[in-house]
């Protein structure tokens, strides 16, 4: 056990493989250390201490576009695994846990009769992720029903206006803060209608993207027209990289489908980046986070 960490108090293991116990991707990548803070208290002192201490770490919801390189053994990882999913309603807004899933917030609202996670359902993240890269399926965005955000800045808590958080394609002013809670106002709908569209959606999405390991869709679409077109026309799908492969199905995932390395991720990614801009003088930048 590494002592150094333990005056902190809080549950912790040393020297773990986050890339292949916090990620979707299931890519080997050792952390220095992974925390497991169980209070919005623990949370934000661990995030304070890390800060004040100018140690390098990083808070990880569900690690679903996270892609960490070999050089993150040193870095400290603050996972929000246990910390539960609290939601509440007063009428029809909504106030969420950042740590909760979006499956499990679609839940909470069609049982409450309240629309406007049906499209965002299927994507495999929590409320804090999904707020920072305003996170988006069929033509919504998170922001889009967001009155507010809760977050820890500069030793304080305070809440944010949705119009203060500079919203836009993948994009937000919460990267350097601590997201702890958001209020949604939602739309009043019967219940059976929000399951109806909501079923209608994640067939969709089942039909369109491909299964396996994956960090969803890597790059971000240029404007007017798709990313997995462009790489599509480039003839790349299904080229593999060691355990690593673009997917036959979507061109903008790729797949680990056997014990793939960071580096077989890195070479498709640049090899992907090149084509398109040989082809079509368009630069494709990442929509995943590469740490």
């Amino acid at each position: 056990m590494d002592t150094s960490f333990d005056i902190l108090d809080i549950e912790h293991k040393v020297s773990v493989d986050a890339g292949r116990e916090l990620t979707s991707m299931k890519v080997s990548a050792k952390v220095k250390a992974v925390f497991y803070p169980k209070s919005e208290r623990e949370l934000i002192f661990l995030y304070d201490y890390f800060t004040k201490n100018k140690l390098p770490f990083k808070v990880l919801g569900n690690g679903s576009n996270v892609l960490f390189s070999e050089s993150a053994k040193d870095l400290i990882v603050i996972s929000c695994k246990k910390l539960g999913q609290r939601l509440s309603r007063k009428d029809d807004v909504v106030t969420i846990s950042a740590s909760s899933n979006l499956s499990h917030i679609y839940r909470f609202c069609q049982k409450n009769e309240l629309s406007g996670f049906e499209k965002l359902a299927s994507i495999p993240g929590t409320l804090g992720g999904a707020l920072k890269m305003n996170a988006g399926a069929f033509g919504q965005c998170i922001s889009d029903n967001l009155l507010s955000v809760r977050v820890y800045k500069e030793g304080r808590v305070c809440s944010l206006k949705k119009e203060a958080l500079g919203f836009g394609y993948r994009t937000s002013n919460l990267k350097n803060c601590l997201v702890l809670s958001a209020r949604f106002k939602l739309k009043r709908e019967d219940k059976c209608k929000i399951e109806q569209d909501y079923y209608s959606y994640s067939i969709s999405r089942a039909q369109k993207q491909p299964k396996g390991l994956s960090l969803g869709s890597v790059f971000k679409n240029p404007h007017l027209v798709s990313a997995g077109f462009l790489i599509d026309k480039c003839g790349l799908k299904g080229l593999q990289c060691g355990g690593a492969k673009i997917s036959e199905k979507h061109g903008n995932f790729i797949i680990n489908f056997n014990n793939a390395t960071y580096n077989d991720i890195i070479n498709l990614i640049e090899k992907i980046k090149k084509e398109v801009y040989d082809k079509f003088k368009i630069k494709l930048e990442e929509e995943i986070e590469i740490i």
